[in-house]
């Protein structure tokens, strides 16, 4: 009986996610168990020490990621040691290359691989980027290619084609030195453009058709193209959402921190009643309010004008046949969506991940910088957790008991035979 719970230890770590964007730390937290991912944490926190991929304020800014991780670790139940950090894929840049080498036993092992992968991070690349993140793209195998690890399969020669996934130097020091410099160990790096769509499964279906994924957030858009299975490129548009809520806080004087809901949920050109009152607040005595077709006539025009913005840098790939995937906040708007759609006259679709616990479009990176880690982990039999695991347990061990003794699963049965009953009555 120890024996197999010592074996479930062995399979079950906790992974910890942090995401340094625009003006927010995000915090997730996962337990990898039996093959999948339960969510245990998802936390945002402010921070003003970031501006354009620059920290502006270092000292603050280490502050604020001191905070965060102390506030997310208090939640948890064990302090947070070590994070995948996710960063912006800001001057993005990817170096395809081939690898060789001499399988050392006539057949295919992770080791001939991880040799592979290494002998690549030797390639020379441009003097303003890094590179963070070696991708394998596909193994070629007595000629023979293929997406899946050729494990054990008999040749003396293995060729893998990893595409250097690069993103700016400076920028890249500075995030990574912050965060040791909070009391964090960073155990991976991975860019946000790429851990999104891995998140979304997007590579294996750009392998038929090209993909324009569009994360919109508030101060910028990322444009990246997905092909062939790759992370082609990716374009960051300074303009996003702030252009509507700003016209928004101009013309009516809503309380800032109200208006992002108002735009993403409110705006709505299809609106059967239009005159109805979609937000109400008190300014020196007098009550005003705003009605859904006062808050479309205000959001119009800066709408158009990012709408076309971005479809005018997506048209060649557009006109090519591919289609649009809509991700980060700019998901959550309808009317957003819509418009993109109208001028785009391609395949628009939106997506959020439908895990529980990080049903949020603006995690969609936090998350999938688990799933792009894992590879890495399963790659080189690497068993690691960013938390102590020994006292995350004794937490839970604790918490398996209430107060009288009757364990959580017990309670739930009792509670449901409460309910049944009661509906027979």
């Amino acid at each position: 009986m120890l024996k197999l719970q010592c074996m479930s230890k062995e399979i079950k770590q906790i992974y910890v996610s942090m995401e340094l964007a625009e003006n927010e730390i995000k915090i997730l937290a996962g337990e990898y168990y039996n093959t999948r991912f339960n969510i245990i944490r998802s936390e945002k926190f402010f921070t003003n020490a970031i501006n354009d991929f620059r920290i502006t304020d270092r000292p603050q800014l280490i502050e604020d990621i001191r905070k965060a991780v102390s506030v997310a670790s208090d939640k948890i139940g064990s302090r947070i040691e070590q994070v995948i950090l996710v960063i912006p894929a800001y001057n993005f840049k990817r170096f395809p290359l081939r690898s060789k080498v001499i399988t050392e036993n006539g057949s295919v092992r992770k080791p001939d691989i991880a040799r592979a992968v290494s002998n690549s991070l030797k390639a020379q690349v441009d003097e303003d980027v890094m590179i963070v993140d070696p991708r394998i793209v596909k193994y070629i195998v007595n000629g023979i290619s293929t997406r899946r690890m050729p494990e054990n399969e008999i040749c003396n020669e293995l060729y893998v084609d990893i595409d250097l996934l690069c993103a700016d130097m400076k920028m890249c020091y500075e995030y990574v030195s912050a965060v040791e410099a909070s009391g964090l160990k960073v155990l991976d790096i991975t860019l946000n453009t790429y851990a999104q769509a891995k998140e979304a499964a997007l590579f294996e279906e750009s392998l038929n058709r090209s993909i324009v994924v569009m994360d919109i957030s508030r101060t910028c858009t990322y444009l990246s193209l997905l092909s062939k299975g790759k992370l082609v490129s990716t374009e960051i548009v300074f303009d996003g959402l702030n252009s509507l809520i700003n016209r928004v806080y101009r013309s009516f004087s809503i309380p800032y921190n109200d208006i992002g809901k108002l735009v993403k949920y409110n705006v709505n050109y299809h609106c059967e009643h239009p005159d109805d009152v979609v937000y109400a607040w008190a300014d020196q005595g007098a009550t005003k309010t705003v009605t859904t077709a006062m808050l479309n006539e205000a959001v119009e025009k800066p709408l158009d004008v990012l709408t076309d913005k971005l479809v005018a840098m997506c048209k060649p790939i557009l006109e090519s046949g591919a289609s649009i995937v809509l991700m980060g906040e700019g998901q959550q708007m309808s009317a957003l969506s819509e418009k993109l759609k109208e001028k785009s006259g391609v395949e628009l679709r939106n997506y959020c991940p439908d895990t529980i616990g990080v049903r949020d479009p603006s995690m969609t990176a936090a998350y999938g910088a688990f799933i792009a880690y894992r590879e890495k982990a399963l790659m080189n039999d690497l068993n690691v957790s960013c938390i102590d695991l020994l006292k995350y347990d004794e937490l839970i061990d604790e918490k398996e008991l209430d107060s009288e003794g009757e364990t959580i699963t017990t309670k739930i049965k009792n509670l449901f035979k409460q309910y049944m009953e009661r509906g027979d009555n």
